[in-house]
């Protein structure tokens, strides 16, 4: 419905400074010795003609006003509070809503579980046990995805010997929620996650969560405020809202910060109520203090380059951090690029986890 609102706005306006700019053109080229053109170009053309060479009837140029007037709101406000609405209601690719427990391998152990985001909202997911494991992880997917995106890594580190819990944030999958917000809020679905674990499930070990892209900014905002979650796997995070929304609009659409941009992260900033401060993630590892952190890049990642991960990697004050490029990995592609070496350094790094912590379940 928001869309055909927008489309009837932009109609409006077209049409309007069509009708007044061809009416405002026969008359000046009647009146004002073919100087019509001027009038496409120049909605308030008394700035280019004076009063004196106005057409005698003014109807013409109220229209094209209007009209002009209709088009530079649609750019400056009604589009960048498009592109807000369609980036805060975002869900699941049609692939990734396609979730069924087939796809999971006959030998590995799950169930399907239930749990409360910190903030109420109804989430979903696969719960993979593992008797005496020695940590559990949270898998966190990334923007449009599921928890089919982390599923082939969590059967693999559950082979290892780990628990796991596949969840699907807020607006993904199987899960409820109203709004996404790039990680802010989905920060609130880890610490719901974490939280049913260790009350719900009662697991003693230490929890872990790995997180990609969307799902790994999350990450790092749940462990800032939730002393719970002893260590991460941040795999192709960003460094900031502000900064991945002026990147991807330069990227990918050619966009200037100023002003579609700045006014598109301002509107989505109210839409989910934080601010620029609340969502720096090199502030937010900086919170985290000395738990254990795996930072994780492609190298042919330009959505998120490796220098993000080693600015973040540099921000953080851990004694127990560090951070590993996949080469010719593309964003959020790094396990499906080198399997091999990406599930040595996961399980090198949960081993390091498991030597801090202890498990008093085992």
């Amino acid at each position: 419905m928001f869309f055909i609102l927008m489309l009837v706005i932009l109609l409006a306006g077209a049409a309007s400074w069509a009708v007044g700019a061809t009416w405002l053109s026969i008359m000046a080229f009647r009146e004002s010795a073919g100087r019509g053109f001027a009038y496409l170009l120049i909605p308030f053309y008394s700035l280019y003609f004076g009063s004196s060479r106005w057409p005698k009837t003014k109807t013409p140029m109220l229209i094209l006003s209007i009209g002009f007037g209709i088009l530079i709101l649609f750019i400056l406000v009604i589009v960048p509070f498009g592109f807000s609405y369609m980036l805060t209601h975002a869900n699941s690719r049609p692939s990734d809503r396609a979730i069924n427990a087939n796809v999971l391998h006959a030998e590995v152990a799950f169930r399907e579980v239930e749990f409360k985001a910190k903030d109420g909202v109804l989430l979903s997911g696969w719960y993979l046990p593992h008797e005496n494991a020695p940590a559990a992880v949270v898998y966190c997917h990334g923007l449009f995805r599921s928890r089919l995106e982390m599923l082939d890594r969590a059967e693999k580190f559950w082979q290892a010997g780990y628990a796991g819990l596949l969840l699907d944030f807020r607006r993904h999958g199987k899960s409820g929620g109203e709004l996404t917000s790039m990680g802010f809020l989905e920060r609130l679905d880890i610490i719901g996650a974490v939280h049913f674990l260790v009350d719900s499930l009662q697991l003693k070990c230490p929890i872990v969560v790995h997180g990609v892209s969307m799902g790994a900014a999350a990450a790092l905002l749940a462990a800032a405020e939730d002393s719970a979650i002893t260590g991460l796997i941040v795999d192709s995070s960003f460094l900031s809202f502000d900064d991945t929304i002026v990147h991807h609009a330069k990227t990918w659409l050619g966009l200037p910060k100023f002003p579609i941009v700045d006014e598109l992260i301002l509107f989505t900033k109210w839409r989910a109520g934080f601010s620029s401060e609340d969502f720096d993630l090199r502030r937010a590892v900086q919170k985290i203090g000395d738990r254990p952190i795996l930072f994780i890049a492609g190298g042919a990642d330009t959505r998120m380059p490796p220098e993000i991960a080693q600015a973040l990697y540099d921000a953080s004050p851990s004694t127990h951090k560090s951070i590993k490029v996949i080469e010719n990995a593309s964003h959020g592609r790094a396990f499906d690029n080198d399997q091999k070496t990406y599930t040595e350094l996961v399980l090198n790094f949960l081993q390091t986890v498991d030597e801090i912590y202890g498990s008093s379940n085992r």
